[in-house]
């Protein structure tokens, strides 16, 4: 009998034993080595524990959640009362969460962590609140997401404990559309208009250097001061900056000043004539009568001479001059200053250092590009000889003229505030040139 109870005692104390040695194994703790990706939400899927549990047993930073690759992590032992315990808690946090759920609309450069760090909750709540994907990162502007929580104003990310991995995730979600806007802001130019401005309308034949030219202006502050494309459109108005020349009024004191030459041209003329006449009408008595009238005839011819060189005479070298000899009487004249109508060594325009210069040599080719765009014949520029003339614009429309002088060089006298001077037709090619006949 007493032997029986000995063999019942020790088999009592061998069950209770391994029960208890059962319980223990259950209960103790795991071991994780994190490696790389790891994140403690992964750890928590992976054993089947919560993130807070095992947060706390490795004291964790619950905002950051940071944990480093290398690391050995306790991982709490999983059982029923803790289970039980961890479902009761998840229920009443999520019973919490919906209660103080709020809707949000997502804006341009948000992301799940961002929106998690500004709420003061996870991605795995937003994502489990929203109906996500576990592996879901990429959300849209416009798009409403349940979020609960405040929003913590003074709260900013730690960017130094922020995960390799969701570092990465957040600069890959930012939004296209952020990105073209951005884009767009920065490209979007200043435009600069001064308290001293006119406007101008395009016409047919111009370009943004001949409107420069006519107002006095350069052409980048044309382009300063207007949203310009790729083209000049017809009709299209211009902002024209501190303009230094009007040219209407250019224009009007222009052909003033031809009438009043021609007007000055009769009369001298006429004046002329009249005293050609007089010698006729008061002729001498027979013994003079075959001289006095070809004295006379040669005094009023001395006398009509002046009135045609009142005008500054130019000599005349030849009229068979090669195109070398023309570019390099051309060139003499760098330096000189641009002078609006200017046709003589004191200042010239474009138009009238050509005309100087070429007759010089014998050649009238007319006093503005569009006449002179008819003393020869047209060629395109890739034939041009030395010496020859180069225009800019379209046939009938021209605005500029120059003197080619080989290679890619051109003299001409180019703006105002600029003087005669040797240009390149690498940054302004000409539109067709003119062998003088």
């Amino acid at each position: 009998m007493n032997h029986t109870a000995k063999k019942l005692l020790v088999g009592t104390v061998g069950a209770a034993g391994l029960f208890l040695a059962t319980t223990a194994t259950a209960n103790a703790d795991t071991t994780h080595k994190v490696a790389k990706n790891d994140t403690v939400w992964d750890l928590s899927q992976k054993y089947g524990v919560s993130i807070q549990a095992i947060e706390a047993l490795n004291n964790i930073d619950q905002n950051s959640h940071l944990i480093v690759t290398g690391q050995t992590l306790k991982v709490p032992a999983k059982d029923a009362q803790v289970s039980e315990n961890n479902n009761t808690t998840q229920a009443a946090d999520k019973k919490a969460d919906t209660e103080n759920t709020s809707d949000v609309t997502v804006k341009a450069g948000d992301t799940l962590w961002t929106l998690a760090q500004q709420y003061n909750t996870s991605v795995e709540k937003l994502r489990e609140l929203n109906g996500l994907a576990a592996d879901a990162y990429l959300i849209h502007p416009g798009n409403v997401l349940k979020v609960n929580g405040t929003v913590q104003a003074t709260q900013q990310p730690a960017q130094t404990e922020q995960p390799v991995q969701q570092q990465d995730q957040a600069q890959t979600e930012q939004p296209v559309v952020q990105q073209e806007a951005t884009q767009e802001q920065a490209q979007e130019p200043q435009l600069v208009v001064s308290a001293n401005h006119t406007t101008h309308t395009v016409q047919a034949g111009e370009s943004l250097y001949s409107i420069a030219q006519a107002y006095g202006v350069t052409v980048d502050s044309l382009r300063a001061a207007n949203n310009l494309g790729a083209t000049l459109l017809v009709g299209q108005t211009l902002t024209i900056n501190d303009p230094a020349k009007d040219p209407a009024q250019e224009a009007a004191a222009q052909q003033a000043a031809q009438e009043q030459a021609a007007a000055a041209q009769a009369q001298q003329q006429a004046a002329a004539q009249q005293q050609v006449q007089q010698p006729v009408q008061n002729q001498a008595p027979a013994q003079t009568q075959t001289q006095a009238p070809a004295q006379q005839t040669q005094q009023v011819q001395q006398q009509a001479q002046p009135a045609q060189v009142q005008q500054p005479q130019q000599q005349v070298v030849s009229t068979s001059a090669d195109g070398g000899a023309i570019a390099a009487y051309a060139q003499s004249f760098i330096g000189t200053p641009y002078v609006w109508g200017g046709s003589t060594p004191s200042g010239f325009d474009c138009s009238g250092l050509t005309q100087y210069v070429y007759a010089h040599f014998g050649k009238q080719i007319g006093r503005n590009t569009i006449a002179q765009e008819s003393a020869g014949t047209h060629i395109p520029v890739s034939q041009a000889q030395v010496g020859d003339l180069l225009f800019w614009g379209t046939p009938g429309s021209t605005y500029h003229v120059a003197i080619y002088l080989g290679g890619n060089s051109f003299v001409a006298a180019p703006e105002p505030g600029q003087s005669v001077k040797i240009g390149n037709m690498a940054y302004f090619m000409p539109s067709f040139a003119v062998h003088v006949n």
